[in-house]
């Protein structure tokens, strides 16, 4: 059976592709590989490569891996183009890159074994986000950059009133900046309510999820943003791993080395997780429990315990989403 795929490595400036067909008798053939600006003039480009390219052939599925946004615009043009493409989850690309064993790494490379992962695995079909939930991801993102800038600001004006000769108009001119972001921030809640309250389905499934204590409405939001209200998703590895808490190892025969997270994934969920994860360990007994024993592990790295906080309130948030139920405090957890 014929099959075509375009595997796309992507990033911020420009994208490489391999096109790629399995003939009717099973062989593997590559019909070319070219590389293309990410801008309107390259996807343009693209589409005409493809089609000089693809004669009389299937059509082929545009494939990419899910690692950040500088994809965003390109999936969304071929979508409005009537283009089938997939966007595939890091953990998935990550393991069928490891199972070929390749040892060369180039963005060249990597659109090949793209292109082959779209002819043997069957794709899920990408599907834009609703208006809604896109508008909430934009507002919930541009949150957080505020929040980060105060944050910043309110320490250089801590440094200020404890610098020696300090100029008072310089601490005036910081107090101005925080009072900006202070108004700015409260404008954002304000339309991130709004957007909530226009959605009923969105209402009732997030009180599901703030029912988690430690976990805020905020947080909630951002991660139904970030995930599309969790589509993507159809396990818990699946949604640990786009959130870069998955937990990478590296051994090699009697080498053992220091186990992380992966932080290969989004970043906004993972910023989002931190402080609830913090107020988790101390107000959410189970995970409360988790951390204490994860740091009587490791006495000199709490900060694992408080990764892996993060980790259970996002299994929990995903949980509760899908089954449309409320935290019950006592059910009893796996060791």
């Amino acid at each position: 059976m014929k099959k075509a795929s375009i595997g796309i490595d992507i990033s911020k400036s420009n994208f490489h592709v391999c096109f790629k067909i399995r003939l009717e008798e099973g062989k593997i053939k590559i019909l070319g590989t070219s590389s293309f600006q990410n801008n309107t003039k390259g996807f343009e480009e693209l589409l005409d490569w493809v089609d000089k390219k693809n004669k009389e052939d299937p059509d082929p599925v545009f494939v990419m891996e899910a690692t950040g946004v500088y994809g965003e615009d390109l999936v969304y043009f071929l979508h409005d183009q009537d283009r089938i493409a997939s966007v595939v989850l890091p953990n998935r690309m990550k393991g069928y890159f490891k199972s070929l064993n390749i040892k060369t790494k180039t963005d060249k490379i990597d659109s090949k074994i793209i292109a082959e992962y779209g002819i043997e695995r069957r794709l899920d079909i990408w599907k834009p986000m609703s208006s809604n939930y896109k508008a909430l991801r934009e507002l919930c993102r541009e949150l957080l950059a505020l929040k980060n800038t105060r944050t910043k600001a309110l320490n250089q004006l801590h440094a200020m009133k404890y610098a020696h000769g300090r100029l008072g108009e310089l601490v005036k001119m910081k107090e101005s900046q925080i009072e900006f972001y202070d108004d700015n921030i409260a404008e954002l809640k304000k339309h991130i309510q709004l957007a909530v309250e226009s959605d009923q389905q969105l209402v009732e499934k997030l009180k599901k999820v703030v029912s988690i204590p430690g976990l805020g409405f905020e947080t909630a939001v951002i991660l139904a943003s970030e995930t599309n209200g969790f589509l993507l998703f159809h396990n818990i590895k699946q949604v640990v791993s786009y959130a870069g808490l998955d937990v990478s190892h590296n051994e090699s025969g009697r080498f053992r080395g220091r186990s992380k997270i992966s932080k290969k994934g989004n970043t906004k969920i993972r910023q989002a997780l931190f402080m609830p994860a913090l107020t988790a360990t101390v107000h959410n007994q189970p995970i409360k429990e988790l951390y204490e024993r994860i740091c009587e592990k490791n006495p000199n790295i709490k900060r694992k315990g408080v990764v892996a906080s993060m980790r259970k309130l996002l299994i929990l948030a995903y949980t509760l989403w899908k089954k449309d139920e409320i935290f019950n405090k006592e059910y009893k957890w796996a060791a």
